[in-house]
C-alpha cells in the first residue's frame, strides 16, 4: 500500500510538471550589433576566448567584413582531430563564413561573426570571409580528408525579413561548396534539411 502511495505522489508530481508547448517571442539576434573589426587579421596569437552570454546580432547596423589576406596563413591549415566547424550567414547580399576548428565548447554568435581571423601556435584557427569565393579558397587550404561540419538554421517567416543569423545560402551555392570540398578531398557535412 505504501509503495501505491508514492507511486501514485510520484505521477502527482511529474504531472504537474507538464505543460504545453509554448511560442515566444524570444529571439537569440535582436540585442546586439554585428561586431565592428577592431584589429586586422592575427596569427600565432591565443585562441578567442568565449563569454557566458549569447551575443546576437541586428540587421540595421550589420557591416561588411574586411577582405582578408590568406597568403598569411599557412597552407594546408593545422590538422584538427576534431574536425572544423562551418558557419554561415547573409549581411545585405554578401554570404558571410566563419571556418574554426572543431572543439567541444560553446561557442559565441559574437566570437563567429567577428572579424578576428586568427592561427595559434597549438593550432587553433578561425577565420572569418565574406563571399563564396573567399570561403572556396580557404576550405582549400584546409588538410587532404578533413572534415567540416557546417551548421545553420531556416528562420525565413519566422523572424524580421533583414534579421542576421547562421543560416545557409541557397541550394545552388551549398551544392557548389560541398562539390568543392568533394574534388578538394575534404568532407563537407551540412546539417540542412534535405531539398531545401
Amino acid at each position: 500500500m505504501k509503495r501505491l502511495l508514492i507511486s501514485i505522489f510520484v505521477m502527482l508530481i511529474l504531472s504537474a510538471c507538464e505543460r504545453p508547448a509554448t511560442i515566444s517571442n524570444w529571439s537569440p539576434i535582436n540585442d546586439r550589433s554585428t561586431p565592428v573589426p577592431t584589429s586586422s587579421p592575427t596569427i600565432n596569437s591565443d585562441p578567442v576566448q568565449t563569454s557566458a552570454a549569447t551575443s546576437v546580432v541586428t540587421p540595421q547596423v550589420a557591416t561588411p567584413l574586411p577582405t582578408l589576406d590568406l597568403e598569411k596563413f599557412p597552407n594546408p591549415l593545422p590538422g584538427s582531430m576534431k574536425g572544423y566547424e562551418l558557419v554561415s550567414w547573409q549581411t545585405g547580399d554578401d554570404w558571410n563564413f566563419t571556418l574554426i576548428t572543431g572543439t567541444n565548447r560553446s561557442k559565441t554568435f559574437e566570437e563567429l561573426m567577428t572579424a578576428d581571423s586568427q592561427v595559434s601556435e597549438n593550432g587553433f584557427m578561425k577565420i572569418t570571409v565574406t563571399g563564396i569565393d573567399p570561403i572556396k579558397q580557404v576550405l582549400a587550404m584546409l588538410p587532404e580528408k578533413s572534415e567540416v561540419l557546417w551548421s545553420g538554421m531556416d528562420l525565413s517567416g519566422l523572424v524580421p525579413e533583414g534579421t542576421v543569423y547562421f543560416a545557409y545560402p541557397e541550394k545552388q551555392i551549398r551544392d557548389d561548396l560541398i562539390s568543392f570540398c568533394s574534388n578538394n578531398n575534404v568532407a563537407l557535412e551540412i546539417l540542412a534539411e534535405p531539398g531545401k
